[in-house]
């Protein structure tokens, strides 16, 4: 169940439906906002997880404007997404 099921199954009977559509967008951002602070932290350890090899072909990558998806990132760095 998604996030936004969770929040609508709880809330159906408490707020009116334009205030769990907001409650819904505020948890989406505090999600978003975690898994950022996540990245933010990992970017700034990168020396101790990633190789500078690994780190040149990354940065590369983003000096070209390619997007790398965050699972197959993590896989081809060998960290899996309970690590994180």
């Amino acid at each position: 169940m998604t996030l936004a099921k969770k929040i609508k199954e709880a809330l159906k009977r408490e707020l009116k439906p334009e205030n769990i559509k907001t409650v819904i967008d505020m948890a989406e951002f505090l999600k978003f906002k975690e898994e950022h602070n996540i990245w933010n932290k990992i970017n700034e350890e990168d020396g101790e997880y990633i190789s500078e090899e690994e780190h040149l072909r990354i940065e590369k990558k983003k000096a070209e404007g390619e997007f790398i998806e965050q699972g197959a990132l993590l896989k081809d760095l060998g960290i899996g997404e309970d690590e994180i």
